[in-house]
């Protein structure tokens, strides 16, 4: 079987990188010029520090465990952090001084190597100036953010070495080889369910990679600094991911469907027919793993990396909290590997219903999941049952909100713990909670109809989870189960109209339907 790429496979991944194609040449002559080692141990990292780097200067990537008033220790990060980025660009400058590469006497240095030499004096007037305030008694969150602006605007004209976007691309070669994602593309009829799929799949590899350079940092001198700028850089590309998701996953099926249903033949159309139901229930089953998939990365980012920043010279030392930052880098290492199995797997979806109802990450996460959505089924209950008196209600647009929410919850949870607990009412479950994606079809009776049936899930859930087999070896964690749910239900506010508008931005979605959305 050639696995070679077509031309159009490699297109699209050339089309996720930032380069222009003069760029793109210069990049990749500069690349293939570097030594195995410059590229395995300075580039990737580099990109990672300064990537880092620019997400740490927002306070909405750091950890939010606990009140920070006294910056001093951030500001520490960032300077070990230009410390760390200049030994990084010295390795791949090599023993020659940039001077000796000049092609002649007074002429200019070429690129990418011009601009490696102007991040080398950004990064030592930065680390200058990081040296200077952290000499001062207090650093205070307007301090701390303007003591990056100077090097970040320098960063920002750096036609080489400015770190991407999230969801951006500088060097798909250092990520992935072109027939890497050959046999998950080939099974997408539409472009934009391609793209889609490439884009997340980088990201997570990028992610994957970003963590492991952060789990090896902590080894090293001030490395659990190194190590929480590396991790801002994940968790701001991580939740603009699962917001891409959210968003752009449910509009790429929608495109993914109507190429499917043209591709059939329509002098067959009692086929033809058969075909339309099961890819309608195919791409429904999609767009559920999508958005599953989405809120557990989330989820786990928030719940696993949420270890405050240590303070300086701490007197217990850095053990303790090295410790958990390793742990949590490995356990969110790991639900990124698992994420990117899953949607390498989304083209070519699991038809046995057993086998879907024994699938590893189900199996994984029952208990927690049951766990979980009771609480949610519980609120839409009581809400429900004060909607179904008040007549306040049926006036106001805005008071059945939760109604909608509360159908995006279930679309979540509901079939994956429907099936995996063979709920016997599954189907006037499902068709009572669907019945109200429509708001300005829900009445009275419609929402009564809903509440009960969630109240006869509800207990079935709680008999599901008194049954569950409890482990010795890895007893239920409700804290951790706790901040997972906390997690989830922010990673569901950010699905907001604004979103989905700048879905249409990234030019796979239409804008009239992103608008309209």
């Amino acid at each position: 079987m050639n696995s070679r790429p077509s031309a159009a496979e490699e297109g699209l991944l050339c089309s996720a990188e930032r380069w222009t194609p003069a760029d793109a040449e210069l990049w990749g002559r500069w690349r293939e010029s570097l030594q195995a080692e410059q590229r395995a141990h300075a580039l990737l990292p580099l990109q990672a520090a300064l990537s880092g780097l620019v997400a740490f200067r927002h306070l909405e990537n750091h950890p939010l465990s606990v009140p920070v008033t006294d910056f001093r220790p951030h500001l520490h990060a960032v300077r070990v952090a230009y410390g760390w980025a200049l030994e990084l660009v010295a390795q791949l400058r090599g023993d020659t001084a940039p001077e000796q590469r000049l092609r002649s006497v007074g002429e200019p240095l070429g690129e990418p190597d011009s601009s490696l030499r102007a991040l080398e004096r950004s990064l030592t007037d930065a680390l200058r100036v990081s040296e200077r305030l952290l000499e001062l008694p207090l650093v205070d969150a307007g301090a701390f953010q303007a003591s990056g602006d100077l090097f970040l605007r320098d960063l920002a004209h750096n036609a080489f070495f400015r770190p991407p976007e999230p969801l951006e691309f500088s060097n798909v070669a250092e990520l992935l080889r072109p027939d890497g994602l050959t046999p998950e593309l080939d099974s997408w009829k539409s472009d934009a369910a391609k793209m889609t799929t490439m884009v997340a799949f980088l990201t997570l590899l990028r992610g994957h990679r970003f963590l492991g350079i952060a789990d090896r940092q902590i080894r090293e001198d001030d490395g659990l600094y190194r190590a929480h700028i590396v991790v801002a850089a994940v968790r701001r590309e991580l939740r603009t991911l699962t917001r891409f998701l959210l968003v752009q996953g449910v509009e790429t099926f929608a495109d993914e469907l109507e190429a499917r249903l043209l591709s059939l033949d329509a002098h067959h159309i009692t086929g033809a027919r058969t075909e339309i139901t099961r890819a309608s229930n195919e791409l429904k089953e999609l767009r559920e793993s999508v958005e599953a998939l989405a809120m557990e990365i989330h989820a786990k980012v928030r719940s696993a990396l949420d270890g405050a920043l240590p303070e300086l010279h701490p007197e217990r030392g850095y053990a303790l909290p090295a410790e958990r930052m390793r742990n949590g880098i490995r356990e969110v290492r790991a639900t990124v590997k698992d994420a990117a199995k899953q949607l390498r797997n989304l083209g070519r979806p699991v038809r046995d219903p057993k086998a879907e109802r024994q699938s590893e990450r189900v199996r994984k996460n029952i208990h927690q999941d049951i766990w979980a959505f009771r609480f949610i089924l519980r609120a839409f209950i009581a809400k429900a049952s004060v909607a179904s008196v008040g007549a306040d209600y049926w006036s106001d647009a805005g008071s059945l909100e939760f109604v909608a929410e509360f159908v995006r919850h279930f679309r979540v949870f509901g079939p994956r713990l429907t099936r995996a607990t063979e709920y016997a009412r599954r189907g006037p479950l499902t068709r009572a909670v669907s019945a109200m994606s429509h708001r300005e079809a829900i009445d009275a009776a419609m929402l009564n109809l809903a509440a009960q049936e969630c109240i006869l899930f509800a207990g079935h859930l709680d008999e599901e989870l008194a049954d569950v087999p409890k482990s010795l070896l890895a007893p239920f964690d409700k804290n951790r189960a706790a901040a997972e749910l906390r997690g989830y239900l922010s990673a569901a506010k950010d699905r907001t109209a604004a979103d989905r508008t700048a879905a249409g931005a990234f030019g796979l979605v239409d804008p009239s339907r992103a608008q309209a959305g």
